[in-house]
């Protein structure tokens, strides 16, 4: 396999080496599984535009040669830069840009760390789908980006070949996601566990969403909303929401959308299936009991809401981020 990790100028170092440093631990990890060297060697280059041409130099090596146009690479990372630099680094790398977009359509796959998510969508290849970058850009990407769906709750979105997360320190769960990815399940556990990285601790993909939509100043609807967080697991129907914030329904239901763009329901299905999702990341309840913890007596109506919020259903999240989260 080969992975490429961008090292332009203003990337966040750590973003840098760290990813690299991750994936060069699977030549010693593989002999821990089965007391054999790894079949298919990781070659991992930095890349960099100096003077007008493309540069790589191999991991561990001081040797950088300008890259040959035929070189070509399974994943390559994009990583965050000084949140100062952004429009700095878009208007630079364009050089970068347009061998992303080569590499691409030789079905190289790509996956930006934090706001490496605005260099990545320069390519125009994120048109049309979901990512993921930090919390506090997302704004200023979905105006630069209109086309491009952003789901700024989400700690990693995938995208099949495509793949981006929401923070520039996140990026050691996000590159054990990429290895189970590549290399299956066992690997990505035993990379982890050899370097001490906890996974999936996803403080994005939990109530962060919910902190954007308190800016505003209606301080009813403010109260109404911690109600909320704080008693989802009961009965609540709008109704009693606005009787208890002494509001009429219709005036109650008005001023929720207006504040925070959800309806009361709305806001409360939100809320539930994100406590589900850490349930379902962190405990070994079973579906059944998690649904009744969260407020949901109807199991079928559970499964359904929660693939409608989250495009899996609850045993698939389960099995997809559960593992890695309970290996502890």
């Amino acid at each position: 396999m080969r992975l490429a990790v961008l090292n332009f100028e203003h990337a966040v170092p750590t973003c840098v080496t760290g990813p690299a440093e991750i994936w060069s631990a699977l030549d010693y990890v593989q002999p821990l599984l089965t007391g054999t060297s790894l079949k298919d060697s990781i070659e991992i280059d930095y890349i960099r535009e100096y003077k007008k041409k493309i540069w790589r130099k191999a991991l561990n090596t001081g040797k950088e040669e300008q890259l040959a146009t035929e070189n070509t690479y399974d994943l390559i990372i994009i990583p965050a830069m000084r949140s100062a630099k952004i429009d700095h680094v878009i208007s630079h790398e364009r050089m970068l840009v347009k061998w992303l977009k080569q590499q691409h359509q030789t079905n190289a796959n790509l996956a930006s760390i934090c706001i490496g998510a605005f260099l990545l969508a320069e390519t125009g290849l994120l048109e049309g789908k979901k990512v993921t970058t930090n919390i506090r850009f997302a704004d200023q990407f979905r105006q630069k980006y209109p086309k491009v769906e952003v789901q700024d709750d989400k700690i990693i979105v995938d995208q099949g070949n495509i793949y981006t997360c929401g923070g520039a320190f996140i990026f050691t769960t996000f590159m054990i996601y990429l290895i189970e990815k590549f290399f299956g399940h066992e690997k990505a556990i035993t990379v982890a566990k050899v370097l001490m990285i906890n996974t999936h601790q996803q403080p994005q993909h939990t109530f962060s969403v919910f902190q954007l939509q308190r800016n505003h100043t209606d301080e009813k609807i403010m109260e109404a909303q911690i109600f909320i967080e704080n008693n989802y697991q009961q009965a609540l129907s709008t109704e009693k929401l606005a009787e208890k914030h002494y509001m009429s329904a219709r005036n109650f239901i008005r001023r929720f959308e207006k504040a925070t763009s959800n309806t009361p329901l709305e806001y409360l299905q939100r809320v539930r299936i994100e406590a589900a999702k850490k349930s379902l990341e962190n405990s070994h309840d079973s579906i059944e009991q998690i649904a009744l913890k969260c407020g949901y007596e109807d199991i079928g109506f559970f499964r359904k809401i929660f693939k409608r919020h989250v495009a899996l259903n609850p045993k698939e999240y389960q099995k997809k981020y559960g593992n890695i989260g309970l290996m502890n």
